[in-house]
């Protein structure tokens, strides 16, 4: 690691025994200085000094230098976070960055404290999917203040915005989001109709099972996944029928999620189709349904279960003995006496 510079180390030196104007001006002069790194550690010590007189001075750097020179001018701008220097931050959401931009939106909101709701809904339209999880992240901590506004963006013609904005109002509960989201599911972008059913699935009404269900009809498997998710979070009985039809889907992540989904309900009466998946080619499939039956399985899980103690893979076989042990604790039995009425069942 390369020691700091004489100069800046001075300069801090000063402003450590008390000559801080003296200490700001002389590090503001290094901002011009040849060495890059003088420059960095400069814009760092200033941001750390948190001198609001700075803020133009640090902005004015970023219209001649290079990404890691602007990331750092970002950062410093966040720590010294006064209105001024959230302005310049908000301009640096247009850089051609990516990583300046994701400096941008986490300085914004830690300065903000989240309370931008404008800036962090341009956010959720940016090209890097860090800035646009940064906004979302944000927005998901202050919602409860604008729902309305988050259901509007649900309407916006950039399909980044409405996936965010499902995404935050799902993660929330928003109820009253829920036509705004039925209407999604029809909408021209796969991965928004993704977002859709998965916020529906979280907000967990019986209404939309039906709806979620038709999804599993979507050419895109990513869709199915995300509407075999959404039916599992429902929690609500209407959607074991769905799911077990979703057991017998070409692709297997649906057929392991749906497994999973399953086994969270805790339906007994997915026993039987679960117990089908345990003959699944795909091995996580096959975990997914032994981990399902451990949670709802009775004695023909244990019938079905039993051989695969002696499956050649050890992840089947260690996943087979957990689960007839958890099978067997939910009936208050041991293993053997479980087995002993598979038997005779």
């Amino acid at each position: 690691m390369r020691p700091m510079s004489r100069k800046v180390r001075e300069a801090v030196e000063k402003y450590r025994s008390g000559r801080r104007k003296e200490a700001i001006l002389q590090l503001v002069y290094l901002l011009s200085d040849r060495d890059e790194r003088t420059r960095i550690e400069a814009i760092d010590f200033l941001g750390e000094f948190g001198d609001a007189d700075v803020v133009d001075e640090l902005a004015r750097l970023t219209e001649r230098e290079g990404v890691e020179v602007r990331v750092r001018v970002a950062r410093a701008l966040s720590k010294i976070g006064s209105p001024q220097a959230l302005t310049h931050l908000e301009k640096f959401l247009d850089d051609e960055d990516g990583d300046v931009r994701l400096a941008a939106i986490k300085g914004i909101i830690h300065v903000s404290k989240g309370r931008s709701f404008d800036v962090l809904a341009k956010a959720l339209g940016d090209d890097d999917e860090r800035v646009r999880t940064a906004a979302m992240e944000a927005l998901i901590k202050v919602a409860s203040s604008f729902s309305d506004k988050l259901i509007e963006l649900l309407k916006s013609d950039d399909w980044r915005v409405r996936a965010g904005a499902a995404r935050v109002l799902g993660e929330v509960g928003e109820v009253r989001a829920k036509d705004e989201l039925l209407r999604l599911l029809d909408d021209w972008d796969w991965r928004v109709r993704g977002e859709a059913a998965e916020a529906l699935g979280k907000i967990a009404d019986e209404e939309v099972v039906p709806y979620l269900g038709r999804m599993l009809r979507e050419r895109e498997a990513e869709l199915r996944v995300s509407a075999v998710r959404a039916l599992g979070l429902t929690r609500s009985p209407k959607a074991r029928e769905f799911l077990e039809e979703a057991l017998r889907d070409e692709d297997a992540r649906v057929r392991f999620w749906a497994a999973s989904a399953l086994g969270s309900m805790g339906d007994e009466d997915a026993e039987d189709a679960l117990v089908k998946a345990l003959s699944d080619v795909d091995l996580q499939v096959k975990l997914a349904a032994l981990k399902a039956l451990s949670r709802v399985g009775g004695v023909k899980a244990a019938r079905a279960v039993d051989p695969l103690r002696l499956h050649p893979e050890e992840k089947v076989r260690r996943e087979a003995e957990r689960a007839l042990k958890a099978i067997a604790l939910r009936h208050n039995v041991s293993v053997d006496e479980m087995l002993r009425r598979a038997e005779e069942g």
